[in-house]
């Protein structure tokens, strides 16, 4: 840690009152969801009771152990941020075929796989950057928003997966609890102030949750079959010996790279909550967020439970209410260890009704499709990439429009069609990969010196920015250095004589050339310096070198027998 570090927003001092109240809440929307995932495999393994205690007592050790590892901050491990951990539905249609062909045991040991073949990726992220753009990142942190939205919708109203009523008619008492939970949650953080807006959501649960009490809307069994026990209980393992399966390699490698894309998606959202001044993503911390969310589906498998990944939702909340420092983090994962010793306490939160799960994951999916937005639109776009983005979301958004259709499809295709999440990745990383094809990283422009240059050097920026994805404000810096350069060239150059413009991007940099002849060279038979920079420069003085040095994060002027060439920089 650098020695600046206590100056981020995610490293200031919390009260302890703070950082309890925060976890809580993290905790109070992480247990009732992400608790649903593993029920489901134990569901399809045919597990018996005392096993699927076992298997509940690992996840919530799983959920502390995944917390603590995203949110560190090392070398080579951990995000940096605030970003929660969750079981995750990337893994479930691939976790329900390993659990009904080989039973838990192959569950647990494909789930250990699925976790390497993340960890794996984590170090090859920047490599495989130029196919995992930015606009990619925003589609995907999009597609979570909505996701999380439509489930809160579903819980909010009662609704299955195929939007019927639960319960065969609409209960219109559970449904005011969560429209009043919704509007007591917006109520406060809008315009609430102090601990009224910090913990908006918590506030809302102790409200909500005695009335549902009252109108007999709560299970504290959760419908599980999982029995109360005494107030705290020594934690039991499933141990069972992890087994591995060749034909669900595939599933479980892409439900991996999802969760690969929405951590990098999550933990972009982290930066640039942290960051006003955000450019762009920090892909070393990316990198260990990502290392930590797939070593945290190692050990979820180790323990004996499914995969986990980042939590969008708790993201969203540590937006609204403020709180954005990672060491709320760190006390989710203690307490969620300390759970795994309390059943009882659990109990009050798995049996959280519904519709107040559902209101708080509205609530949180707004400000996460808020950044998706935001991640998207910075980038300038073209057809290709319109297309690329435009596409995938219509088809990531007909899984749950349309899932009779996805439930039809062979296993082999289930894979790549588990979730709306997995399909809009799955379509936009083949078509980004498709449309790469023809688009040149250097692009070359000559232009006559007469009143036509300028306007056609900003009209060139546009239009490679667009081809290329780069983001807005850089594309305007790189159009206002070369407008300049272009103001030097015409004052300088010989008329007779074309400029000649060559860009270069890389994903990280643009490297930009201005060469021409000037009209006066300053010296007959001796060459300047083989390159200087513009500090140097004798007519620094001048306008344009000033303002290329502005707007340049390098600026060089190389002279040589009156041929002049301005190189420029700009990091992306």
């Amino acid at each position: 840690m650098t020695g600046d570090s206590r100056e981020l927003p995610q490293e200031k001092s919390l009260s302890h009152g703070t950082l309890l109240f925060s976890a809580l809440q993290h905790i109070a929307i992480i247990a009732p969801i992400g608790l649903v995932f593993p029920l489901l495999v134990l569901r399809a393994a045919d597990a018996g009771f005392a096993l699927q205690e076992t298997v509940i007592t690992a996840s919530l050790l799983a959920l502390g152990i995944g917390n603590l590892l995203l949110c560190l901050r090392g070398r080579m491990l951990g995000s940096g941020y605030l970003c929660p951990a969750v079981f995750t539905a990337a893994y479930l249609p691939a976790s329900l075929a390993a659990a009904d062909a080989g039973g838990l045991s192959l569950v647990f040991g494909m789930t250990i796989f699925a976790g390497l073949c993340e960890v794996a990726f984590s170090f090859l992220l920047r490599r495989l950057r130029p196919y995992l753009p930015a606009e990619i990142a925003g589609l995907a942190v999009v597609m979570i928003g909505l996701i999380l939205g439509f489930m809160g919708f579903r819980l909010l109203l009662g609704l299955d997966s195929h939007g019927d009523f639960q319960g065969d008619t609409l209960d219109s008492q559970a449904v005011g609890l969560g429209l009043f939970a919704l509007a007591l949650i917006i109520l406060l953080n809008v315009w609430g102030r102090g601990v009224f807006k910090l913990f908006s959501v918590l506030i809302a649960i102790a409200v909500v949750y005695p009335l549902a009490v009252v109108l007999q809307k709560v299970d504290l069994a959760g419908g599980h079959d999982i029995a109360p026990h005494g107030l705290l209980d020594i934690p039991q393992l499933p141990l069972l010996l992890p087994s591995f399966d060749a034909s669900l390699a595939l599933p479980f490698m892409i439900g991996a790279l999802a969760c690969a894309l929405r951590a990098t998606g999550d933990i972009t959202t982290c930066q640039r909550i942290a960051d006003t001044d955000w450019v762009r993503p920090d892909m070393r911390s990316i990198a260990r967020g990502v290392r930590a969310d797939g070593l945290a589906t190692v050990c979820a498998g180790l323990l004996g439970t499914v995969g986990l990944n980042t939590f969008s939702s708790s993201i969203g909340l540590s937006q609204a209410s403020g709180v954005i420092q990672r060491r709320v983090g760190l006390a989710i994962g203690g307490l969620f260890i300390l759970l795994a010793f309390s059943p009882d306490i659990v109990m009050l939160t798995i049996g959280m009704p519904q519709p107040l799960t559902g209101a708080i994951l509205i609530f949180s999916s707004a400000f996460i499709l808020s950044n998706g937005l935001s991640i998207i639109v910075a980038r300038l776009l073209d057809a290709r990439r319109i297309l690329t983005i435009g596409v995938a979301l219509v088809f990531g958004l007909s899984h749950d429009v349309f899932p009779e259709f996805y439930d039809h499809f062979p296993l082999w295709m289930k894979s790549i069609s588990g979730s709306s999440l997995v399909v809009a990745l799955v379509i936009a990383l083949g078509l980004n990969a498709l449309f790469r094809i023809g688009v040149k990283r250097t692009a070359d422009l000559e232009l006559p010196l007469d009143s036509s240059l300028l306007p056609q050097l900003v009209d060139f920026c546009r239009e490679q920015g667009a081809l290329w994805g780069a983001r807005r404000d850089v594309m305007e810096r790189v159009a206002n250095g070369l407008t300049e350069a272009g103001e030097l060239v015409l004052a300088r150059g010989d008329e007779g004589s074309p400029l000649k413009v060559q860009v270069n991007y890389d994903e990280f940099r643009i490297r930009a050339s201005v060469a021409f002849t000037a009209s006066a060279p300053d010296s007959a038979g001796t060459p300047e310096p083989a390159s200087s920079t513009a500090a140097e420069l004798p007519g620094e003085g001048e306008l344009e070198l000033r303002l290329m040095r502005h707007f340049a994060d390098s600026v060089r002027l190389v002279q040589r027998q009156g041929q002049q060439q301005v190189k420029l920089v700009f990091e992306t």
